[in-house]
């Protein structure tokens, strides 16, 4: 059933739905399959045979695969080849580049040190000002209290500052 020129339908992959034919048998799992899918290894389970059969030489070409498919009328892929390119190489650095390379990222490493530090600092300054009363905003009663007595002791130092004169 699986033979040189057997029209087949594509049921699994990409190009799934499709009619091509089999162009040749690679070995008891897979073909060779051209025709409205891409020109490319199939393997049999992928394949629905149908009862028509092409006239075609082992290994055929696009072209004379295109010309069958037109007598029948189907449509066949297009593709063109993608023109090779050369993947760009990387250029090694000099010793130089590698030490001012490393130059900068101590520079960076210590500039970052130094923030967290302060921050660090800064932490351990807004701990030491008090305690959970104060940080809960409960101690502004006791400001108010401690303030208006500072402003008694003031107005007497004021007093007595002015008897002295």
């Amino acid at each position: 059933m699986i033979e040189v020129g057997r029209l087949c339908i594509k049921i699994a992959g990409r190009d799934a739905g499709l009619k091509c034919v089999i162009v040749d048998v690679l070995d008891d799992k897979f073909v060779l399959i051209d025709g409205e899918t891409r020109r490319r290894k199939c393997n049999i389970l992928h394949l629905e045979p149908l009862k028509e059969t092409i006239k075609i030489k082992k290994n055929a070409s696009h072209e004379s695969i295109k010309k069958e498919f037109e007598t029948l009328g189907l449509k066949v892929m297009e593709t063109k080849p993608k023109p090779k390119t050369d993947r760009p190489r990387k250029k090694r650095k000099t010793s130089e580049q590698l030490r001012t390379r490393k130059e900068e990222k101590k520079k960076l490493r210590d500039l970052f040190t130094r923030k967290k530090e302060e921050k660090v600092e800064e932490k351990v300054k807004e701990n030491e000002g008090g305690s959970l009363e104060e940080k809960a905003g409960l101690v502004e009663e006791k400001k108010k209290t401690e303030s208006k007595k500072d402003k008694k002791k003031d107005s007497k130092k004021e007093v007595k500052t002015v008897k002295k004169e």
